[in-house]
């Protein structure tokens, strides 16, 4: 991938602006000379800020394209400290080259150990210096801003999640649904379930409440949760509804958006037949390269008086995105469909989110 820095700009200005304040502070007595001699110098001058900041330039994007990003502003800032080293031996060597065979043609040659070498070895590091400070800045910058606004369009996604969840839990006919299987529980004086039901029903809103200010969970947590949701609608559909998680422990302390795997769920139920007869089945399971996968076999209701808008799918996709994960997988077959999630943090043990 090509590292584009859109400095064209900068590139015309910055070398005259740092060119102009080294000639003021440093070469200033030099100009005091004869004017065809201090002519030459300002053009070798210009001309050596012009190869120096091009060579700066070119080292930024040798070390930025190794390491990009905000979280390696260390990384970048020690390469460039080490490059710094044969970068200044060239552009001392350019300079005496320019000052020996044009400014001075007429005079004896520098002595390449004399004092000012010593002194162009500084004033080389200060170009290097202000150019990497320059462009470093322009990039933490721009960098920060993006990642701000990825980060203010991942909680807007994810207010948007919950408050989407949150409807479709409080929605009439999910409220009538449960209080109905309650009150059938009450009746039969089932009262172990009709507990189970409620302890299930109040954990169901407690993580709904308590997770909308997370951007990632565990899946561990995400699986509690499931397991809670999913046993309202065992009470609802009895034998019509079956639950299978295999789940690898090496990935259970690893992180996913809250909510996806309900939301997963949820649309499952929301578009397939269940009932005794046809039997809804769900898997969630890991697999080898570290993927959560989500199944279920296809049963689509006939005549589907809600059909599916996928913005359930959208939302997921769209946080995976701008968590800058990989892609995820979404595959409908004719018997079956699938959802494949990138695990995030498998290698974080405990919850580093909480």
């Amino acid at each position: 991938m090509r590292t584009r820095l859109n400095d064209r700009k900068l590139l015309f200005l910055g070398p005259l602006v740092l060119w102009a304040v080294a000639t003021v502070f440093f070469n200033l007595p030099t100009l005091c000379k004869d004017n065809w001699t201090a002519a030459k110098f300002l053009m070798a001058s210009l001309a050596s800020v012009y190869f120096s900041w091009f060579m700066g330039r070119w080292l930024i994007v040798a070390v930025r394209h190794r390491n990009p990003g905000l979280e390696k502003v260390k990384q970048r800032l020690i390469a460039l400290g080490f490059l710094c080293i044969p970068a200044v031996v060239i552009l001392v060597i350019q300079r005496l080259l320019f000052f020996d065979y044009f400014v001075y043609s007429n005079y004896p040659k520098f002595d390449w150990f004399h004092s000012e070498t010593l002194f162009m070895v500084g004033l080389n590091l200060f170009y290097l210096a202000i150019i990497f400070a320059v462009y470093e800045s322009r990039y933490f910058f721009s960098e920060w801003l993006i990642s701000k606004r990825e980060t203010e369009e991942l909680s807007r996604a994810n207010l948007e999640m919950q408050l989407d969840s949150l409807k479709n839990q409080v929605q009439p006919h999910f409220l009538f649904n449960s209080l109905n299987t309650l009150q059938a529980l009450v009746k039969s004086n089932e009262n172990k379930t009709a507990v189970k039901f409620i302890g299930d029903l109040s954990q169901v809103y407690r993580y709904l409440l308590q997770s909308n200010e997370q951007q990632l969970i565990s899946l561990e947590k995400e699986l509690e949760f499931t397991h809670a949701y999913f046993g309202l609608l065992k009470t609802r559909f009895e034998d019509g509804i079956s639950l299978d998680v295999n789940i690898d422990p090496a990935f259970r302390y690893a992180h996913i958006p809250p909510l996806t795997l309900q939301l997963l769920v949820e649309n499952a139920v929301k578009h397939n037949i269940v009932s005794v007869s046809k039997p809804l089945h769900i898997k969630i399971f890991t697999n080898k390269i570290g993927e959560l996968v989500v199944q279920n076999n296809l049963q689509c209701k006939p005549n589907n008086s809600m059909p599916s808008s996928q913005k359930g799918l959208v939302n997921i996709t769209s946080k995976y995105s701008l968590l800058r994960q990989p892609q995820v997988q979404i595959y409908k077959k004719e018997d079956m469909f699938e959802v494949k999630l990138p695990l995030i943090d498998v290698a974080v043990p405990a919850a580093a989110v909480y």
